[in-house]
């Protein structure tokens, strides 16, 4: 899969868990519902990173929903 990442936004990586094959994808906040449909299967593991400061910090399903919220992206994670 192939993102286009804006520099002056937000920055997430979309790491996948488990064992097998291991997916790992940089992208903006509005690109994170097409990575998750398209790179990713509806039941398989997941975690997302904001890089923020050259640092990773893990992001809460509420705290993504809210990002979304505010950005006004239609996605919601269960």
């Amino acid at each position: 899969m192939i993102t286009t990442i804006n520099n002056d936004r937000r920055k997430f990586l979309v790491q996948s868990q488990g064992f097998g094959s291991q997916r790992d994808i940089f992208c903006n906040l509005e690109a994170i519902p097409d990575v998750l449909r398209e790179a990713f299967s509806p039941n398989e593991e997941y975690k997302v990173f904001e890089y923020w400061n050259r640092k990773l910090k893990r992001c809460s399903k509420k705290h993504l929903n809210e990002m979304f919220a505010a950005n006004k992206v239609d996605f919601r994670i269960k």
